[in-house]
């Protein structure tokens, strides 16, 4: 048996109706906020601080001891840095004297040290992912060293993103091993002082005969050609949003729905908490999230949620997700079958509200152009009345959470082995296609319009959580040609897609639903026989060569439940016109595949 796991998972509260004047206050702080952090962003960014991203703790204790300095003081180390060349620093310590000296409002201390932990969080990630990038592509940098051992421990040396030496490779500077430094301060300082002192004469004493400036520039050379792809993060303020940690944030003891955050000071006043009454149930824990989406504010909490053991006993199914369903199985069943539905009725009305305020638009920047004071005043209240966006985005969350709810039953029934189709069924294995491959398009204006909405990411994420909640492995697969194989004799061709949700095999006569067809092709390719990043050309050589030589492989193993979907029913069920008819998602796979062709 093996051992329960936790998943982290991030639970969105929302408030009650906050007042004008509490929504001016966190309009502030969140400016504020911002503002702060950009400055964080922005010093870690260059080459003088990167390196403190990996000690943000110290170089936190080093600001507050600049900031407690008398004036006098503090005239003559700003003075000193920069006789050292530490601008950015200097500018840093100058923009929170600033604001911790200024009358007006400013960030307490508390929330500027948040603001500096989040940006040093942001640019330790870039790093990690700059590092990453050059293993995977070791060969194509540094294979002309793999016969030369000595060279090899070098540049692993210089590859510790956490240390001095990977920062002055990235500058094009020739790093060389420092003896190290007794801290008194560490436990067992000694001890640990005299096996960095050993590791330290060891490597010297290995790249002594390394020809060290040609393997820096090499490595200068391939950090920078990794750079170029991924970019330093974007330092844009931000406005919408803050965090609080435990000691920012608490509950009335007499009722446990109102929440009071710690607010901004002016001068060198504090302001009394900001009191905001939370609506539904759960507990609240460690650092929240206060973020504005759509001029509405929500309250973003971070929660641990058991996992299950990995399940050992079940059935294996394919999973193939739809436009008008949210998925087929490869047993004939569909789940989530009003999706299609509700994506297209949202996207039309979309659609319809745009032109008719498109032409309001237009109406009123005429009027407004007029030399006439009543077409201006006119203009101004179209723009008032009629070119609001609180209705329009009332309109918007309620649609995504009825697309998001939609999204969440469906799946909840496929683990936990409930509706239609599914009851009594216990699954083990979830295949299903690689939901991050690019879509394309290639279709009408009104069919790019709705696969726009189509939430693809939301699918795997939740496909992603409930699996590892419920013990349930997920397997991804290439889906490139799956809805046009023939799951009886495995013969693939353009040519058996007779329509959007038909397939029939032009060898066997097999005819079937595409959505279920794609489902059974899925499962099969569980065995691995096609990788999981071959492009759709080779798939579909790969698909010939294992029908003509008649490649045996598994296929889908019976689906016992005790209801079986009437799948004559289902494809008989139409919710558009010949004109309008929905675009599932083998349709769109086949699009993706042509395109890359």
């Amino acid at each position: 048996m093996k051992t329960v796991n936790s998943l982290p998972l991030t639970v969105t509260r929302l408030f009650a109706p906050i007042p004008p004047e509490t929504q001016a206050e966190l309009d502030l702080l969140c400016e504020l906020y911002g503002r702060t952090l950009q400055k964080f962003q922005m010093a870690f960014c260059t080459h003088e601080l990167r390196q403190k991203v990996w000690n943000w703790r110290a170089f936190r204790d080093e600001i507050v001891y600049c900031l407690n300095l008398p004036q006098p003081k503090f005239e003559t180390l700003l003075e000193d840095l920069k006789a050292q060349g530490k601008r950015a620093q200097t500018e840093l310590l100058k923009f929170l004297r600033s604001q911790q000296s200024s009358e007006g409002p400013h960030l307490q201390a508390r929330h500027w040290k948040l603001c500096l932990e989040e940006a040093s969080q942001g640019l330790r990630t870039y790093w990690q992912t700059v590092k990453a990038e050059l293993k995977r592509q070791w060969g194509r940098f540094f294979g002309r060293y793999s016969n030369e051992p000595k060279t090899l421990i070098y540049i692993n040396w210089i590859l510790r993103e956490t240390e001095p030496q990977f920062y002055m490779a990235s500058q094009g500077k020739v790093p060389y091993p420092q003896p190290p430094k007794l801290n008194p301060k560490e436990k067992d300082a000694e001890e640990r002082y005299r096996k960095r002192l050993t590791a330290f004469e060891k490597l010297k004493k290995d790249i002594e005969t390394v020809k060290r400036y040609a393997v820096a520039k090499r490595v200068y050379c391939a950090i920078k050609k990794v750079r170029k792809k991924i970019r330093l993060p974007h330092c844009r303020l931000t406005s919408n949003r803050a965090d609080f940690d435990s000691s920012c944030w608490r509950l009335n003891s007499k009722d446990q729905n109102e929440l009071r955050l710690m607010s901004y000071a002016e001068g060198a006043k504090k302001r009394q908490l900001i009191a905001l009454r939370i609506l539904g149930k759960g507990a609240l824990r460690g650092t929240i999230q206060l973020i504005k989406k759509l001029d509405v504010y929500e309250l973003r909490v971070c929660r641990e949620a058991l996992c299950k053991p990995e399940r050992t006993e079940g059935e294996i199914v394919g999973f193939d997700t739809g436009y008008t369903e949210v998925a087929a199985l490869s047993n004939g069943a569909f789940i989530g079958q009003k999706f299609g539905e509700k994506l297209t009725r949202y996207s039309d009305y979309c659609k319809e509200k745009g032109q008719k305020r498109n032409k309001l638009w237009a109406k009123a920047k005429e009027l407004e152009s007029s030399a006439k004071e009543k077409d201006r005043r006119k203009a101004q209240n179209i723009f008032k009345h009629n070119l609001g966006r609180k209705k329009h985005n009332a309109k918007y969350r309620r649609a995504q959470d009825s697309i998001k709810q939609e999204i969440n039953k469906a799946i909840n029934s496929i683990v936990q082995g409930k509706g239609d189709g599914l009851d009594g069924v216990k699954v083990k294995e979830l295949v299903i296609e690689k939901l991050s491959a690019h879509m394309g398009k290639t279709r009408s204006k009104n069919w790019n319009r709705r696969l726009s909405s189509w939430a693809r990411g939301y699918i795997r994420q939740c496909l992603e959580q409930k699996c590892k909640q419920f013990g349930i492995r997920l397997t991804q697969v290439n889906a490139c040609h799956s809805s046009r194989v023939c799951p009886a004799c495995f013969y693939p061709s353009k040519e058996n897609r007779v329509s959007t949700d038909r397939v029939k095999c032009r060898q066997c006569g097999y005819e079937g639903h595409a959505d279920t067809c794609a489902a059974k092709e899925i499962l099969r390719r569980r065995s691995g026989e096609i990788p999981l990043y071959a492009p759709p050309g080779k798939v579909f050589e790969m698909l010939m060569v294992q029908y003509k030589r008649g490649l045996e492989v598994p296929q889908a193993p019976p689906f016992s439940c005790k209801t079986q979907l009437n799948e004559s029913e289902g494809e008989k069920k139409s919710l558009y016109s010949r004109d309008d008819q929905v675009f599932s998602t083998s349709q769109k796979r086949q699009t993706v595949a042509c395109i890359s062709q």
